[in-house]
């Protein structure tokens, strides 16, 4: 085995899929979670992701410490529970974003863990256990950072674990790993929940905006049903690359404005082609 007791911190969506994809792995004696939702902790117990419900000081028994929960969350528990971490432990998160949370465990020099940032490319604008699945990293990119106090065996070890839930690991360093993600997932999230407040300003004025929503909208604002506080978190965490972001899609925006404006159709249509064959 790869870990004797894991311990999950957050048994939400990815926190739970986490724990139902380990134990088909059987790569981990015992996985115990924690929750301050004694609700969501109740079903990932009732769902056999966890093995039992813990306490936060059951920390100091892990020899593998997950954080599924929103990152401004994870840094003031790690404040308050990194002590009780044992010698060598493997800490690890799944937020979103890794500057910060890589800085602040390169602060922790005087306590031997292993720290290493994660972050899966999977998930769903559902949240909560009960839409957790055990095949959810499947075939999906999963963001590995490895700290600097962080001892290459044990960044190896979990991996490994990583590769056996059917992942695909992906290394890099936390400044560009952010800046990207600012990009291909923050921009996203931010277009989606302001396209649905201009359809909600301008229905104030007629009802019959909403009838003549259809499936293209709905698809492409299904983002905009995701948790605010995670991704105000998120938002903090992230914030100048993010207005970096904003800064190049209002560019691009900005430039087909202006052709539209000016009845340069050719121009348009160029782009949009060289956009429709682009393979991501």
């Amino acid at each position: 085995m790869l870990f004797d007791t894991t311990i999950i911190i957050g048994t939400g969506l990815i926190g739970t899929s986490l724990a139902l994809a380990f134990k088909e792995t059987k790569e981990i004696s015992t996985i115990i979670g924690y929750d301050i939702d004694n609700n969501s902790l109740k079903e990932a117990l009732k769902l056999g992701a966890i093995d039992e419900p813990a306490k936060i000081s059951d920390i100091s028994k892990a020899d593998l410490i997950i954080f599924a929960t929103p990152v401004e969350s994870t840094k003031s528990i790690l404040h308050d529970t990194i002590s009780l971490a044992k010698e060598n432990t493997v800490v690890t998160d799944v937020g979103s974003t890794k500057y910060k949370i890589t800085q602040l465990f390169d602060t922790f020099k005087n306590k031997r863990v292993n720290f290493i940032g994660g972050h899966p490319l999977a998930g769903s604008e559902k949240s909560g256990p009960l839409n957790a699945k055990a095949d959810l990293f499947k075939g999906k990119k999963y963001i590995l950072i490895k700290s600097a106090n962080c001892d290459q065996v044990y960044f190896n070890k979990f991996e490994r674990l990583i590769t056996k839930i059917g992942a695909i690991p992906i290394i890099i360093d936390a400044e560009t790993h952010d800046e990207i993600l600012s990009i291909t997932s923050h921009l996203p999230q931010i277009i989606s929940y302001y396209l649905v407040k201009t359809l909600m300003n301008l229905k104030e004025d007629n009802e019959n905006y909403l009838k003549l929503v259809g499936a293209g909208f709905k698809d492409t604002t299904r983002l905009s049903k995701s948790d605010p506080q995670m991704w105000i978190d998120i938002f903090k965490q992230n914030k100048e690359n993010i207005l970096h972001a904003i800064e190049n899609f209002e560019k691009e925006l900005t430039a087909f404005k202006k052709n539209l404006i000016e009845d340069k159709y050719n121009e348009i249509k160029d782009d949009l082609s060289k956009i429709s064959k682009f393979e991501l």
